[in-house]
């Protein structure tokens, strides 16, 4: 007989589909001083950021739009500092992992105001009760974990995601697939994160080609955004492995976002572990891939027109064996997965 806890996390609403983003007029009414916090591209290339300060009207006491990749340290200070200043009560995250990481983290030194995130890529940060931020001095990315800086409420409007970049869009996606993945391998038997882990890795092989063939087609991006979703359904309940953890290493010392670091080693990584994971559970990952994982994964990004390597990315070959040393009794498994995605 199974037996087991699922332990909630505090998002207790989802707006999702066509006109979701005009929800941020109602969920703010409760609130006297709403804050944004976005990225430059988002606030000077585009008019969203506009559009949501107008539904905050009278309440918009401010935007922050300095969070950079990676959520570099210095630039959360700056946020928090400012937030402060405008007696901030309500944090608005508009942007990717970044800028939502960035966002959990203001929240945590300025005593857990509510937040409402609006993501525009498919990584999957909103969900999650972990966040990195950049030592900048160090090149490392130092993690944080506290299930009260996760955002309350999430919009995911599918008209909000048009300005981000294919490569950045479609290069989350693979990182939403690396959460399906490893959250299914390494998550134990449960009866929940099963079923939509799965269930999201389906759709984003089905979807992120076709959001490929047509940039422009707003169903395929909420089918996305709804797939990001079940692949990270519960994220205190699905540990990550290997593709995760080398990707935060690679990805704050070598200036490569997430998304692109799952790219290279989700798929050699699955290579690695394939030995130790049961059969049942390897047949069934591979029954909603379509095909044995490490080369569906790997077919994937290649048909997405992303990076599948380190040598792409100018990871050097001689940092690898240096790399794998951080990991301990993993060492081994983490300098053959990096030699393979080199």
């Amino acid at each position: 007989m199974r037996s087991g806890t699922h332990t909630f996390l505090q998002t207790t609403r989802v707006h999702f589909g066509a006109d979701a983003l005009e929800k941020l007029e109602e969920e703010a009414r409760s609130y006297d001083r709403a804050f944004v916090i976005t990225g430059r591209s988002l606030n000077e290339k585009t008019g969203l950021i506009r559009r949501v300060e107008a539904l905050l009207g009278g309440r918009h006491a401010g935007t922050f739009a300095g969070i950079g990749q990676h959520t570099p340290g210095g630039e959360v200070e700056e946020a928090a500092a400012e937030a402060e200043a405008a007696a901030a009560d309500l944090l608005v995250s508009v942007g990717g992992g970044s800028v939502i990481d960035g966002t959990k983290a203001v929240a945590r030194q300025l005593g857990y105001p509510t937040q409402v995130a609006i993501p525009t890529t498919l990584s999957g940060a909103e969900w999650a009760n972990r966040a990195g931020v950049t030592d900048e001095s160090a090149g490392r990315k130092r993690g944080f974990v506290d299930p009260k800086t996760v955002p309350r409420v999430v919009v995911l409007d599918p008209e909000a995601t048009v300005y981000t970049p294919e490569k950045l869009w479609l290069s989350t996606g693979i990182r939403a697939l690396d959460h399906a993945v490893e959250g299914w391998l390494y998550g134990g038997d449960h009866p929940v994160t099963d079923v939509t882990g799965l269930e999201g890795a389906r759709r984003l092989m089905e979807y992120l080609p076709l959001s490929r063939r047509d940039p422009e087609d707003l169903d395929v991006r909420l089918e996305l955004q709804l797939a990001s979703w079940l692949a990270y359904f519960g994220p205190m309940n699905t540990p990550m492995g290997l593709s995760h953890e080398l990707g935060r290493r690679i990805g704050a010392t070598y200036r490569v976002p997430h998304g692109i670091t799952s790219c290279i080693t989700l798929a050699p990584s699955l290579e690695v572990a394939r030995r130790r994971i049961p059969e049942g559970r390897w047949r069934d990952l591979s029954d909603a891939l379509g095909e044995d994982p490490p080369r569906r994964v790997a077919s994937l990004v290649e048909e997405l027109g992303l990076p599948g390597s380190l040598r792409e990315v100018g990871v050097p070959e001689e940092d690898l064996e240096a790399i794998a040393g951080e990991y301990g009794d993993e060492a081994g498994e983490a300098l053959a997965i990096l030699k393979a995605a080199y």
